[in-house]
């Protein structure tokens, strides 16, 4: 028998381990400190009060955090602990979310998970279905034009035309307005492209980028490595088969990791 809490009602330092243990042995290195779930859960528009813990007798086995806009959510972290896994306990606490969530008039529900991620089954099962694939490039483009800063309103405009698709959550606009406000990244500018990106360490961290066309999204490349000479970039959530992404690719940009944007409709 399982049941549900909010994550809210969790220690913030418990929520922590909790997470980490649902992530222990992951395809990629997910392992946070409070800072890095703190930052995750404010850009991402979590709300812990609608996300849930699945317990049984009352042990914790696994968090299902949610972010909402209008009536969307977004699934921004979901696991099973080692000692739970392989017991089905993945479907009940996804179905159970999804009911509480529907309940709440949640209309759409979107997640992504890595391709080779046999979870795609789970959430297969729970009524999800995959709408694109979305890839991350790494690598250090050749320097090309200079680019210009947009303000608010320019980057918005591009936006919103050069996303012909719905960008995947951590592209909208309300996450890239966070990262130009808390985490001093730039929004620039260069033919009919644009990006915003940072600094994250030693790396280029580019929230989010498109463009018109393979030439306008090599131009780009080259904007973002003049900005930000020397410096290694990544670049995730790119549509697969955009004109971005055709020009990371001739750019000779690694692919190392792909995911599968994944949509359930109440």
């Amino acid at each position: 028998m399982i049941s549900l809490r909010p994550a809210a009602d969790l220690p913030f330092d418990e929520l922590l381990q909790l997470w980490n243990a649902a992530y222990a042995g992951y395809f990629v290195p997910l392992k946070f400190d409070e800072a890095m779930l703190q930052r995750h859960i404010r850009r991402s528009g979590i709300d812990l009060q609608r996300s849930v813990v699945g317990l049984v007798d009352g042990e914790p086995f696994g968090p299902s955090l949610a972010a909402f806009r209008d009536d969307r959510a977004w699934i921004g972290g979901f696991g099973v602990t080692e000692p739970f896994r392989r017991r089905g306990l993945a479907t009940r606490l996804m179905e159970a979310h999804l009911a509480q969530l529907a309940g709440e008039g949640v209309a759409e529900t979107w997640l992504e998970v890595i391709d080779v991620n046999p979870a795609r089954e789970v959430y297969r099962r729970c009524g999800f279905a995959g709408t694109r694939r979305l890839m991350m490039f790494e690598g250090e483009p050749a320097p090309g034009p200079s680019a210009e800063d947009l303000d608010d309103g320019e980057l918005a405009r591009r936006h919103a035309a050069l996303n012909p698709v719905r960008p995947a959550w951590r592209r909208d606009l309300p996450t890239l307005r966070d990262a130009i406000a808390i985490e001093n990244a730039a929004a620039i500018g260069v033919d009919a492209a644009y990006a915003v990106a940072g600094l994250q360490g030693e790396r280029l961290f580019v929230y989010d980028a498109a463009a018109a066309d393979e030439s306008a999204g090599r131009a780009l490349l080259g904007a973002l490595a003049t900005r930000w000479p020397g410096l290694e970039l990544r670049l995730v959530d790119q549509p697969d088969g955009s004109p971005l992404a055709r020009a990371c690719a001739a750019a000779g940009l690694a692919n190392p990791l792909n995911q599968v944007e994944m949509v359930r409709r109440a």
